[in-house]
């Protein structure tokens, strides 16, 4: 059963999860409109400065138009979705052993855990697990 307060089923771990990934967001969308609006702008300023030659010229440049604006509407979803995973995926792999750490850390000072931090194997810091429990071992 899913409850609002339980770490596991939030959407982010935390602000700086938020944070991270809205800039990963915009770091995504933010080429993909410059790409857009550059290709029509070249697209309609060919066609604009060709408009004094024939019009087999302007047969050509509308379907290749309309194939353009059909690639740019299925590839740049596509990749911005692609890249918006694997941002979240390494982003939680990040945030996730950072709370952990600090949560623990706080618990350690207060004197309430002696015990080693324990994170999962993909987390990333374990070096820095490992150095904090080395001082946990001198502590004891």
């Amino acid at each position: 059963m899913r409850t609002k307060n339980n770490k596991r089923y939030r959407t982010f771990a935390n602000k700086l999860h938020r944070e991270i990934f809205l800039t990963v967001l915009a770091a995504a969308l933010l080429p993909c409109f410059i790409v857009t609006i550059a290709l029509y702008y070249l697209i309609f300023n060919v066609m604009s400065g060709q408009l004094g030659i024939p019009e087999a010229i302007a047969y050509n440049i509308i379907p290749a138009a309309r194939k353009v604006s059909l690639y740019l509407i299925l590839a740049a979803p596509a990749s911005v979705c692609i890249i918006l995973i694997l941002a979240y995926r390494i982003t939680y792999r990040i945030i996730g052993p950072f709370d952990r750490i600090v949560r623990e850390l706080d618990e350690c000072v207060k004197g309430k855990k002696l015990d080693h931090i324990v994170i999962r194997k993909k987390d990333k810091f374990q070096p820095l697990v490992n150095s904090i429990n080395k001082l946990i071992d001198k502590r004891k």
